[in-house]
């Protein structure tokens, strides 16, 4: 895995928050876009709200990817995440309370986990 195949512009289909349904139309990120080892998320209104550096970690079972934020929320931030990648999908998933990564997509005990399924688009930003 290498971050070619992670690049790309990504929206969201699906969430939850330890099997509890989200709204994707109340997401803060309407896309995800990944590049050259970066990723930005723009709001429905196409503003950058959230931005920084990711960092993949492979050598796990479960593929990890940690986003260091530079702009917005997460500025200063290391968020640890895992990630599935199927084709144009991706699933990424992170600990809402711990600065822990998870250890699988499900959670365990009290654990909040927000897991966010992508679908890779074309590059246009009309969509």
């Amino acid at each position: 895995m290498n971050f070619f195949s992670l690049e790309g512009n990504w929206i969201p289909l699906a969430a939850d928050i330890s099997g509890r349904e989200l709204d994707v139309t109340a997401l803060r990120v309407a896309r995800l876009i990944i590049e050259e080892g970066r990723y930005r998320i723009l709001d429905r209104q196409r503003q950058v709200v959230d931005s920084g550096d990711l960092h993949l970690e492979t050598a796990q079972s479960a593929h990890a990817v940690d986003l260091v934020g530079s702009a917005g929320p997460a500025a200063g931030k290391r968020i640890q995440a895992i990630f599935e990648l199927e084709g144009d999908r991706l699933r990424l998933c992170y600990d809402l309370e711990n600065a822990a990564r998870p250890a699988a997509m499900q959670p365990v005990q009290d654990q909040l986990l927000l897991r966010i399924t992508y679908e890779r688009v074309a590059a246009r930003l009309s969509s």
